[in-house]
């Protein structure tokens, strides 16, 4: 029997992308023994809807969840029953998702005959600025987003309507293609602006015509829908994260566009948290980043269409993270290193087709440098791994490089006093105040830290602070409770405990605490009813428990 053998190019394809997936995934190997991280918590660990057996049509079809992000969620969803609280189990998804990405961006680099598609692939794989995306369990969701924005990009490319020549559309690739956008834009909103690269696309091999607009339309319907329900859940009971005229936030993306620029051709200095930018528009300085980039677009547009897709792609994938809109995340910073994912390609294409250019002329030369610069990334990629193998080392690594994160600060101060670290813990926080003298969560913190040190009247004064600063703070408003109750104030300490369960009925040791007053006062029924709340609330409560049955086997 005969049997047909691969040709040298097929074998040579398949030998490609197993380099590919193997280097990324022995870069990344670090990341398998990270713990959890930052919202891990909110997000997954401590999400009730993550544990709900109902949790998968809360996520689809209620306003529950924070962001609506229900593709995203749903993942989670099915791993949380997997992995449970097993970081290891989350972190090789996540790695996974990435060596996907990968190999499907080597496939449309291959797809649009970009030269150098194998290096560029690569150095997108090994860049440490997406270290951030893969390591940080969270960020699960820009990895799904860019997973469903790249297969829509493949099957774009099937439909025939990039073609140069018009060619008659292919009905199931541009369904597939609106389909893949569609679960892209439930998994993350920051793949909205896909819709533009399309025509980009389209406007590179030929001129656009009224047929553009048409087959385009369902895309730009979605986005924008997609978009002001995310706006819509972002925004909704939250405050106001930063004060800044229309002009100063022009004039800051400039500066975020050339910032992420500047990390993906020089990834040094990569830090969870970056100082915080005081922008003003009166001052000219700030105004010259949008000028460069301007110049720098009308240059390209005269020299080069394909180095103007590239460079019209990665400031239009940036626009969601510009800063015209606010995201919670901006409070700290105005940039992060998660944000430039989708953009990076731009880059790495740019970067893999100059390098191709100069292959052709001194192949040795041009060898050796791209040997040498996957080489730095993957060693870079590799320690910054560790960065994130802890919050501590998160916390203390990100304030090694910017030692004003006032947030940086009150976490690690937090996370020291959780663990019983309170001479560690008590610099830390009492750093953050002087930094962010209205940090509710650093007060009550380090509230809680000097109350356990019998300090209780500055305890007491700190909780306090914490509740005028943020009066909806129930952990505010509980801690401030048990000095009231220690102080032999009762009935203080009962109204901030109702006040705690008015904003946060699922705080189960509000329940129990108020549970112990309400019985000291002989209100042994109401008592009852709330030991029995704090434990539906939380079945391993173990004090809750035991005052129950304490309280039921009263006269």
């Amino acid at each position: 029997m005969v049997t047909a053998r691969p040709s040298p190019d097929s074998r040579r394809l398949w030998l490609a992308g197993a380099t590919l997936a193997i280097l990324t995934l022995l870069a990344y190997l670090p990341a398998l023994s990270g713990g959890f991280i930052w919202d891990d918590d909110n997000f997954l660990t401590l999400n009730p809807l993550i544990k709900a057996s109902d949790g998968l049509q809360r996520f689809w079809f209620t306003t529950q969840p924070t962001d609506y992000w229900p593709v995203t969620s749903t993942l989670l969803w099915f791993e949380w029953r997997l992995w449970g609280l097993n970081p290891a189990g989350y972190h090789a998804v996540n790695v996974a998702l990435h060596v996907a990405e990968v190999l499907l961006l080597w496939s449309i680099f291959r797809r649009l005959r970009l030269p150098g598609a194998f290096l560029g692939a690569l150095l997108f794989g090994l860049h440490p600025v997406n270290v951030e995306s893969v390591a940080w369990i969270a960020q699960c969701k820009n990895l799904v987003a860019m997973l469903f924005f790249l297969l829509s990009l493949g099957w774009f490319l099937q439909t025939g309507l990039a073609d140069p020549e018009r060619r008659p559309v292919r009905p199931g690739a541009y369904a597939l293609c609106l389909g893949a956008f569609l679960l892209a834009l439930l998994s993350k909103g920051s793949v909205a602006p896909l819709p533009l690269v399309l025509l980009g696309l389209v406007a590179w091999r030929r001129r656009l015509t009224l047929r553009d607009a048409l087959w385009s339309a369902p895309f730009f319907a979605l986005a924008a829908a997609l978009a002001l329900v995310n706006v819509w859940f972002q925004t909704h009971g939250a405050s106001v994260i930063r004060q800044l005229t229309f002009a100063d936030r022009l004039v800051g993306a400039g500066g975020v566009g050339w910032f992420y620029l500047g990390k993906a051709l020089w990834p040094a200095r990569i830090l969870f948290i970056y100082p915080q930018w005081h922008l003003d528009a009166a001052r000219f300085l700030w105004w010259l980043p949008l000028l460069a980039a301007a110049v720098v677009t009308a240059a390209l547009a005269r020299l080069s269409r394909p180095a103007l897709f590239a460079w019209g792609y990665f400031w239009v994938m940036l626009i969601p993270v510009l800063g015209f809109a606010d995201i919670a995340f901006m409070e700290y910073s105005p940039v992060a290193n998660h944000y430039e994912h989708l953009a990076l390609i731009g880059v790495a294409g740019l970067a893999a087709a100059g390098w191709s250019l100069w292959a052709a002329r001194q192949s040795g030369a041009a060898r050796g440098a791209a040997a040498l610069v996957v080489g730095v990334l993957f060693s870079l990629t590799w320690r910054q791994n560790q960065t994130y193998r802890s919050l501590e080392n998160l916390y203390r690594t990100t304030l090694a490089g910017n030692a004003d994160s006032w947030v940086a600060h009150g976490n690690l101060g937090s996370l020291l006093a959780s663990e019983g670290r309170l001479p560690e813990a008590v610099p830390e926080l009492e750093a953050a105040l002087r930094l962010r003298p209205d940090y509710p969560q650093a007060r009550v913190a380090l509230g809680s830290a000097l109350a356990n040190t019998g300090h209780l009247a500055e305890a007491g004064a700190q909780f306090a602070e914490a509740v005028r600063l943020r009066p909806d703070f129930a952990e505010g408003h509980y801690n401030l409770a048990l000095v009231l109750q220690a102080a032999g104030r009762p009935q203080a300490a009962m109204d901030h405990l109702e006040t705690a369960l008015r904003i946060k009925p699922d705080l189960a040791t509000a329940h129990n605490a108020l549970g112990i007053l309400l019985a000291q006062s002989g209100r042994r029924a109401a008592a009852i009813e709330h030991f029995e709340t704090a434990l539906r609330l939380d079945p391993n409560f173990a004090a809750a428990r035991a005052n129950l049955q304490v309280v039921e086997r009263q006269p």
